[in-house]
């Protein structure tokens, strides 16, 4: 089943709730100007009057679900006080009695306050306590009870939310760290690094350079030898020099290159292109992450880091 309104039928239903909404503000309104009236007749005297002011102002219903109701329950607990006062002027005590218990059940921890009521009215609020003192006692006990639970869950809702909230800062993630195969080509340990592999990294990296400095120490050397000039120079140590440096030479050469050739055959057997890894998530803290970069013509490696 579909229902369907009409804009003249929802500008009618805005038109009732504006006129309620406003109605509830008069009530409220209305409540407090009766209060003020019958305080102002009780001060000059006119008890006879003012009992009727407050008589009509207590039998006046209080919706709780009106969003007034909380003030015009204060403006109650203010005037049922006065309007005991008023009885008891006008000789009508057990009346004046059942207002002032029934004010003490509304609020088992109020106390008149001093010097705004006769005494005789101070008097009553007195005796009637005394004589419902266990009910009383009980009901101040729950009430105390009560807001003792409403902090604890109060508290036990914060509790809840902070660990939950740690344990999102906490919580394990998954890691997917892809590495690339034109990357484990490199020399100098780089397919290592990226494997993940420092200690082999730092292994290949400085034998290769080693390796390679050697070889390029001794083809200068070499050339040396070979720019001797016979007519100035020894030209039998210069050969023997010569071939010395060059056997050399061919020996890192060879060197340089298997330690290439091995590392890059290294790197690339033990990559794992794609690697997947379960860590926790630390809620504080600075971390630290690899970047690479591989393109056509370009490789490029860095670091970054995020709190």
């Amino acid at each position: 089943m579909c229902i369907t309104f009409s804009p003249l039928s929802l500008r009618v239903v805005a038109v009732v709730v504006a006129v309620m909404s406003s109605f509830s503000w008069f009530a409220s309104a209305d409540t407090r100007s009766e209060f003020e009236i019958g305080r102002n007749l009780f001060s000059n005297g006119q008890y006879e009057r003012a009992s009727e002011v407050f008589a009509a102002l207590m039998a006046e219903p209080v919706d709780p679900r009106a969003p007034d109701s909380k003030k015009q329950r204060e403006v109650l607990q203010a005037a049922r006080p006065l309007f005991a006062a008023t009885l008891v002027a006008l000789g009508r005590g057990p009346e004046a009695d059942h207002l002032v218990l029934e004010q003490l059940r509304d609020d088992p921890f109020y106390e008149p306050p001093a010097g705004q009521l006769p005494e005789p009215v101070m008097q009553r609020f007195v005796a009637v306590a005394a004589e419902h003192a266990e009910e009383l006692e009980r009901q101040r006990q729950v009430i105390l009870r009560d807001r003792q639970e409403a902090v604890a869950r109060e508290q036990r809702e914060r509790e809840a939310q902070r660990q939950a909230e740690q344990a999102k800062n906490t919580a394990a993630t998954i890691v997917v760290t892809r590495r690339s195969r034109l990357v484990a080509l490199l020399p100098f340990g780089v397919g290592q690094f990226q494997n993940g592999e420092v200690g082999r990294g730092i292994f290949f990296a400085t034998s290769e350079v080693l390796a390679a400095a050697a070889s390029f120490g001794t083809l200068i050397a070499a050339q040396h030898y070979a720019a001797v000039d016979c007519r100035f120079e020894d030209c039998d140590a210069a050969r023997r020099g010569f071939e010395t440096v060059r056997t050399v030479n061919w020996i890192s050469v060879g060197l340089t290159t298997a330690l290439v050739v091995a590392g890059v055959i290294e790197a690339e057997a033990t990559l794992v292109a794609v690697d997947r890894t379960t860590q926790k998530r630390a809620a504080l803290g600075w971390t630290f992450e690899p970047l690479v970069d591989v393109g056509p013509g370009f490789a490029s490696f860095g670091l970054s880091s995020a709190f």
